[in-house]
């Protein structure tokens, strides 16, 4: 895959991903580029266990048929897509389980690794015309569906009222640079969760970033979730503390969809 980038974060206000400038980067070298809370880079072992544990996974899907084709053929939107209905497997939960979750792990990191990558708009885009052309749908419904995939319409304004125009974290009220974040991918969504108000949160570009790409979640109150690969140099860059809480404006109709970014999404 090309046009890969590096998971090390830079300065918080800047572009989070630092790009390659080789021309190839597997995945086994993007992991080599990530870091522990500490700053210190994963070991050999936890990579190879994370390549070894996405390579079993893509070839036990395909044997059991849940997936098509193998996941490291997959761009970021057919991944989610895929991610949903693995996680769903009793085979996959079962052998995840007895792997102390190594398996959900790779699929984590692989995520945040294609993520990092050119490509995916293409399917998107394709998914975009098949919600354009179903009948079964009002057109004012296609319309919303489709603008709530890159955080507009309907979608948007639900969010801007319910955060009050600001930024979760930050306060900011500059409408340029807010985000109006799915906190369960467009791609793994149904067509009613894509326009949920309860699958939404406001968040200025750079945490829209964090949290989309898995780097950063909340617990139900609130209180924030950074993961390992943000270091604590970072993290105080960021203004961010394990221990900050900020006001969700969590009701119950969050819960199944803060569990799955916090158990899917979330790199811990």
């Amino acid at each position: 895959m090309r046009g890969g980038r590096a998971c090390r974060l830079l300065h918080p206000f800047s572009i989070l991903l630092v790009p390659f400038y080789n021309d190839e980067v597997e995945f086994k070298d993007f992991l080599r580029t990530c870091t522990k809370e500490d700053g210190t880079p994963l070991s050999e072992r936890s990579i190879d266990h994370y390549e070894s544990g996405l390579r079993v996974a893509s070839e036990d899907m395909l044997r059991q048929g849940v997936i098509s084709k193998p996941l490291m053929d997959m761009n970021l939107f057919e991944l989610d897509v895929a991610i949903e209905i693995i996680r769903r497997d009793p085979f996959f939960e079962a052998k995840d389980k007895r792997g102390k979750r190594m398996y959900r792990n790779a699929l984590k990191h692989y995520r945040l690794y294609v993520y990092s990558l050119v490509g995916g708009q293409d399917a998107a885009k394709d998914e975009e015309r098949k919600i354009i052309l179903d009948s079964s749908l009002q057109q004012t419904e296609r319309e919303a569906i489709v603008q709530a995939r890159i955080g507009q319409g309907i979608y948007r304004e639900k969010l801007l009222r319910k955060y009050n125009n600001r930024c979760i974290i930050t306060g900011i009220n500059l409408s340029e640079i807010l985000i109006a974040s799915h906190i369960k991918p467009w791609a793994a969504s149904s067509n009613k969760e894509r326009i949920s108000l309860e699958n939404g949160l406001l968040l200025s570009a750079t945490y829209d970033r964090l949290f989309d790409q898995g780097l950063m979640s909340f617990e139900n109150d609130g209180k924030i979730l950074l993961s390992s690969i943000v270091t604590k140099d970072n993290a105080e860059k960021l203004r961010l503390g394990t221990s900050s809480k900020y006001d969700i404006k969590y009701d119950p109709g969050m819960k199944d969809y803060l569990d799955y970014h916090r158990n899917i999404i979330f790199i811990r």
